[in-house]
């Protein structure tokens, strides 16, 4: 009995230490390999706990566009990004900038600048939540406990 308890509870701890994160590419595309699309071998995954991973597109006239990638709560730290950020991030948006121009404030767009959010798989900045299932975890449960039973 005392190894079936021990073998459930084996078995929970290791699925209940996945918490709900996402790893994000952070890089500049003044870095090599961090243009249109990322090298993710020279840029490994950070974590960035339960917030998104953001895609900031600069347009300047006249040359390559410029991308950051970063979590959206390390973007909100700039004063740069958090005036610039959209109010709606949702996964998949891409949105343009906002403008905060207090002499023409009916222009409310940046098109200039470009946020793009994602949390659904993990990279998606180029987030899988690191979160298992109840249910696979209630059967992972159920079938130790009776293989456990089984041997017994």
């Amino acid at each position: 009995m005392a190894t079936v308890t021990i073998a459930s509870l084996f078995i929970l701890v290791f699925f209940v230490n996945y918490g709900e994160a996402i790893l994000c590419h952070r890089c500049m595309s003044s870095m090599g390999g961090c243009g249109d699309s990322v090298v993710w071998r020279m840029y490994p995954w950070k974590d960035c706990g339960d917030s998104f991973c953001v895609k900031v597109i600069e347009k300047v006239p006249g040359e390559e566009p410029r991308y950051i990638r970063e979590c959206e709560r390390n973007l909100l730290k700039s004063t740069r990004h958090r005036l610039r950020m959209p109010v709606l991030r949702r996964h998949g948006y891409c949105v343009p900038a906002r403008k905060n121009d207090p002499f023409n404030p009916l222009d409310s767009i940046d098109s200039r600048f470009t946020y793009c959010f994602c949390n659904d798989w993990n990279g998606c900045n180029t987030a899988v939540s690191n979160t298992v299932s109840k249910v696979m975890m209630f059967a992972l449960g159920g079938l130790a406990t009776f293989f456990a039973y089984r041997i017994l």
